[in-house]
This record gives structure tokens, sequence and C-alpha cells, in this order.
């Protein structure tokens, strides 16, 4: 578990760093370890095709929930970290990254929801117990799954994951307003959040050193949050 705690915030801080050296002192890291084989897949649940990354030993298994505006594509530096020891799985939620994006009007956008799918995926997969790194939305989904099936968590890594009101400061003012009245005009003041200077904002604020940050990571993010609604994806 101590190994799985620091590779996640490295990874998460954007440090590179490989297996060997987490698990040995620097003294003792003489070679890099074995790049691990990721797998690319898709299921079907409820209708809706879902893509997930796996990778390592069937023992083991660690589930990473990535946040917004992203999606499993932010644990492609973490996998192979944890992938020698732990079998690591990572989905993309409906409407993000490689799964489908259904119209809103035939499927329901609500975390709940995205937590069933997710526990659908993890019986598909055989994971009857797991630890959990949750990030943002992904905690938000997280909490549901433990709440759903508690005895099924081992762990949790919580990365900017609210789960008390407090957490939503007055950011979040704009938006609560858009859920109580569900107007055109309050959804139409969100926009914004899904524009290209928002999506920079999430990889860039309080950096330092902006150079370090690759712009694929927001080129990656807009050219998927820019899609059709709707539209299915193809594997």
């Amino acid at each position: 578990m101590k190994k799985l705690v620091i590779s996640m915030l490295l990874a998460t801080a954007g440090i590179a760093a490989s297996a060997d050296a987490i698990a040995a002192p620097a003294s003792a890291v003489t070679t890099q370890a074995a790049a691990a084989t990721v797998h690319y897949r898709y299921t079907t649940i409820d209708g809706v095709k879902m893509f997930y990354r796996e990778a390592g030993p069937a023992d083991g298994p660690v589930l990473l929930l990535h946040g917004f505006p992203t999606s499993s594509h932010m644990f492609r530096n973490l996998i192979p970290l944890l992938a020698d020891c732990y079998h690591v799985i990572a989905p993309d939620y409906p409407s993000f990254g490689q799964s489908d994006a259904p119209d809103h009007r035939q499927f329901s956008y609500r975390f709940g929801h995205y937590a069933d799918m997710v526990d659908t995926l993890m019986g598909k997969i055989g994971a009857q117990r797991y630890a959990m790194y949750v990030m943002d939305y992904g905690a938000l989904v997280g909490y549901r799954l433990a709440l759903k099936h508690p005895e099924r968590v081992s762990g949790l890594i919580v990365q900017n994951g609210n789960a008390y009101e407090e957490g939503l400061g007055a950011f979040w003012d704009p938006i609560k307003t858009y859920w109580k009245s569900g107007s055109v005009k309050d959804r139409a003041a969100q926009e914004w959040v899904v524009g290209l200077d928002a999506t920079k904002f999430q990889y860039t604020d309080g950096v330092r050193d902006v150079s370090r940050i690759s712009p694929d990571n927001w080129g990656h993010d807009r050219a998927l949050l820019d899609r059709a609604p709707g539209k299915r994806r193809k594997p």
C-alpha cells in the first residue's frame, strides 16, 4: 500500500519514477523496470460502450477513477508504476474519453448511474475487492461505490475529492443556481467551464513553470469535449 500511495502522488504531480525507484533506495537502483503491458478494452453496459485501461497481474486490483475534464488518459504515467504489483483498472465514464457519449435525453448523467456502471464493470472483470484512487468527479463516483459495497473497498486514496458541502465554495454558486433553476440562461452562463481557457487552467493553475506541462493534456481533452452529443465510439 505504501508503494501504491507514493506512486499515485508522484504520477499525479507529473513526476516520473520507475517502480524500482519507489521500492528501493536511490543508491540501490541501477536499472529501469520493464515497461508494463497496458490493454485498452471496451465493454457494453446499459447499452453504452464503455472504455477502460487494464494492466498488471490478476490479483491486487486497484481502481483509478478520473476527474473532469479528462479521462483515464490522466493515468497513462501512473499505470506502468503500479502494474508490476497491482491489477490496475481505469475506466472512462460515459461522455468522457473513449466511452460513448449518449444523448442526455436518453441517458441518466448522474454520479449514481456512473457508480452502478463502474460496479458492473468490476463485476465483469471479476474484481471483488479493490483499493480506489479517486480524483475530482472520480470521488463522487467512488464514494457512492464505497457506500454501495463497503466490504469490497480495501483502501481509499483521495485527491481533490469533496465529501462535504463546505468544500463547495463561492465558485460553485452560479452552478448551484443552474442546478436549482435548470434554465437555458443559467446553463449558458456556465459554458465557459468547458472552454479552452478553463480546461488549460485545470493543468496550469499554481504551476511555477508552465513549460513543464505538456499542452497535449488540454489538447486531448478539448478534442473530446468538443465532440457532438450522442456520438458513439468505435473500438
